[in-house]
């Protein structure tokens, strides 16, 4: 707030520069434009104080209100597996402000068949970069929960289910193959 001043004349529009006519819009010290389109919109402001109205400055407002682009999260060797550290991939883009960072959090639904013998959940989201190569994990199904955030906060969040299992065919070393807990080859 500056001594004096006694108007402000302002206008928000797509210009970089605008000449603002001498027609005051009152003498508060604040405005609040809601539902602007994301992009970039320009503030120009100036203030009568004196008896004269002084120059203009201008303001340029990135605004960001969209999330980034769906994106697919990719489990490797395949979402359904026996790997207890599959590979997670995912990746995606944000057109106006850019990508700042990922996060993900793996919730444990259900063991398989008396298989799992721990809880594997993590409480949190936590920061991650892609690939990703989870801690080993028990047996059972889990949602593997991707999100994607930008620059300015906003964030698209991405569901995958992953499911370990147990192999049908295992070899055992110098016994031969094993099918579900029998050895059938040597």
């Amino acid at each position: 707030d500056e001594p004096d001043v006694k108007n402000y004349s302002y206008i928000l529009n797509d210009e970089p520069t605008d000449i603002l006519d001498d027609i005051s819009e009152g003498a508060k010290t604040n405005v609040a434009y809601k539902n602007l389109s994301d992009g970039v919109h320009y503030f120009h402001i100036k203030s009568f104080r004196r008896d004269s109205w002084g120059g203009a400055t201008h303001f340029a407002l990135n605004i960001d209100a969209t999330p980034p682009a769906e994106f697919p999260v990719e489990i490797i060797p395949g979402s359904r597996t026996t790997r207890v550290q599959p590979i997670i991939q995912f990746s995606t883009t944000d057109n106006l402000s850019g990508l700042s960072h990922y996060e993900l959090k793996l919730v444990f639904l259900k063991p398989v068949a008396r298989a799992a013998n721990s809880n594997t959940s993590q409480p949190l989201f936590i920061e991650v970069e892609s690939p990703y190569v989870p801690p080993p994990l028990g047996k059972g199904s889990y949602d593997v929960i991707v999100r994607a955030y930008d620059r300015a906060g906003n964030f698209r969040e991405q569901t995958q289910n992953l499911k370990i299992v147990s192999a049908v065919f295992l070899p055992v070393a110098g016994k031969g193959m094993e099918l579900r807990g029998r050895v059938i080859l040597s």
